[in-house]
């Protein structure tokens, strides 16, 4: 009898919708699930090693943040990470913005210009760092860069051979449903969807009009 279905040893699956991961940003942790306290999966310094397997750019509205641009994030957990954290060998997608989007892009830049490969080649493992503002703290991931040990050059076999085979099935409907992708967008029209999309102001109540005679 066969239902779901299983995974195969040492074989990268896709679910039929990709595995929902929320990098909690509120609360500084991995969370699956929900943003209630039972579905965290992680407290912000621990390290969550991951291979970024395809990224992409929308706007929109994603829970309670609306407006906004996010950084669209498909990945594989590395074998260090606990099943209990995230599944082994699964596709994730998960979402970030601003200053976490301005975090990856610096470690992606800096691995190209010192290094010389493909980032992708290697592993980026995620954390939470705190920051303090007026209404108390909150958090940005703080991504580092680090090559592969023996298991996740392994891994990393299998992730390539994933990829010829099922790349353009990396789409996550439910995720973006709200939102649309400006990947093709240059970086003056997406200011230019930004302004638009903003509420205009409204005239102040202190500023009527006298009633005509």
């Amino acid at each position: 009898m066969e239902v779901f279905g299983t995974i195969k040893d040492n074989a990268i699956f896709l679910p039929s919708t990709p595995y929902q991961v929320r990098l909690n940003c509120k609360d500084g942790g991995l969370f699956v699930g929900g943003s209630e306290p039972e579905n965290r999966r992680s407290n912000p310094k621990d390290k969550i090693a991951i291979s970024i397997i395809k990224i992409g750019k929308f706007f929109g509205d994603l829970g309670k943040t609306k407006g906004a641009v996010w950084l669209q994030i498909f990945f594989v957990p590395s074998p260090t990470v606990k099943p209990e954290v995230l599944p082994q060998n699964v596709v994730c997608v998960a979402y970030i913005k601003k200053q976490s989007v301005t975090n990856l892009n610096q470690m992606v830049t800096q691995v190209m210009s010192t290094k010389g490969i493909e980032p992708a080649e290697g592993v980026f493992e995620m954390s939470f760092v705190g920051h303090k503002s007026e209404l108390g703290t909150y958090y940005s991931i703080d991504f580092q860069w680090r090559e592969r040990n023996d298991a996740e050059k392994k891994q990393l076999d299998a992730i390539k051979e994933f990829w010829v085979a099922c790349h353009d099935q990396l789409i996550d409907i439910d995720g973006t449903r709200d939102m649309r992708d400006i990947s093709s967008l240059s970086a003056v029209e997406v200011q230019q969807l930004v302004e638009s999309s903003k509420p205009e102001l409204l005239p102040s109540n202190n500023h009527q009009l006298a009633p005509t005679k």
